[in-house]
């Protein structure tokens, strides 16, 4: 039997696949009407600005929303994103779909799309073994294919949670880095304002990109600068954002010094960074503690090996 046949069939069809699953997994750009919904606050973008309303060809008003009856890839993912499930990501996930780009949309489609990749795969491997008579036929391989399932999609949910688990770290961060360095701006006798932008122009990584991005947009959508800040506090959980954005607007208001305020809640971020990094010294610590004994008891029994098998020739055992 010429096998090359088959392998070159089975190579499409997992060329295939993949490139099915990175087009359904690769997030849509937004359009500029969702960008100036977002910077204006609008509630419907795509609503144009005219005097009377305009009606298509069968007589319905043309902004009222078309009922979508297609089965399509990105229906299927959004109608299920509307249940229950989508519910449930939301809330699990909470902030961290913002932190990552994604939508529970996004989530749902990566997962469905894993998950019947990994089920393709198998299904694959088993039928190209049975083919060549490496093993033999059974109704359990299906079963076994149907179990290897929830493992996939277990799997691509750790990668979720893990990525969101890593883009709160780093955002936690850059909200230290960002407190020190408005704290530092301020001690220098600069304004709260040439103090937030000093801090704004120094930091650096993606998640202080994200912190520019929402604090230098606030005043083109008319929100003061405290406003922007405790909405970051509160959507991300950032307690010490939203006391910043209380203390400047006190200074706003009353024209009271915020300076001192400011480097206590910088002290304070500062001392939690450190603890944080000596629990993870800690635990890095308490992960190696179990290869380190396994490594010793490997070499002792290595290097008292050739002792023990003399003594027991010795003794003519």
């Amino acid at each position: 039997m010429n096998m090359l046949p088959v392998a070159a069939l089975a190579a499409v069809l997992v060329a295939t696949a993949l490139a099915c699953a990175v087009t359904a997994v690769r997030p849509r750009r937004r359009s500029l009407a969702e960008v100036r919904s977002m910077l204006l606050g609008t509630t419907d973008a795509r609503r144009p600005m005219m005097r009377g309303p305009v009606r298509d060809a069968e007589g319905r008003p043309a902004d009222d929303p078309v009922p979508d009856r297609s089965i399509t890839w990105p229906t299927l993912s959004r109608r299920i994103a509307a249940t229950s499930v989508g519910e449930r990501i939301r809330a699990r996930l909470g902030s961290g779909l913002v932190l990552i780009d994604r939508t529970a949309v996004d989530v749902v489609s990566q997962l469905v799309v894993g998950t019947l990749l990994g089920l393709f795969t198998v299904v694959l491997c088993i039928a190209s073994l049975i083919g060549l008579g490496v093993v033999p036929a059974s109704p359990w391989w299906a079963v076994a294919a149907l179990a290897f399932a929830p493992v996939c999609t277990w799997v691509l949910w750790s990668d979720v949670t893990t990525r969101i688990e890593r883009r709160r770290r780093e955002l936690r961060h850059a909200i230290t880095d960002f407190v020190q360095l408005t704290s530092v701006g301020l001690t220098t006798d600069q304004s709260v304002e040439e103090a937030v932008s000093f801090a704004l122009a120094v930091g650096e990584g993606e998640m202080f990109d994200m912190l520019r991005r929402e604090l230098e947009a606030a005043p083109a959508r008319g929100v003061p600068l405290w406003e922007a800040l405790d909405a970051l506090g509160q959507l991300h959980v950032a307690r010490e954002l939203s006391e910043l954005g209380a203390s400047i607007e006190r200074q706003g208001t009353q024209g009271v010094s915020i300076t001192e305020t400011v480097a206590t809640i910088a002290s304070s971020m500062r001392s939690k960074a450190l603890d944080a990094l000596e629990r993870d010294a800690d635990r890095a610590n308490a992960n190696l503690s179990g290869p380190t004994v396994g490594f010793v008891v490997a070499t002792v029994v290595f290097l008292a090996y050739p002792l023990a098998i003399r003594i027991s020739e010795a003794f003519g055992g």
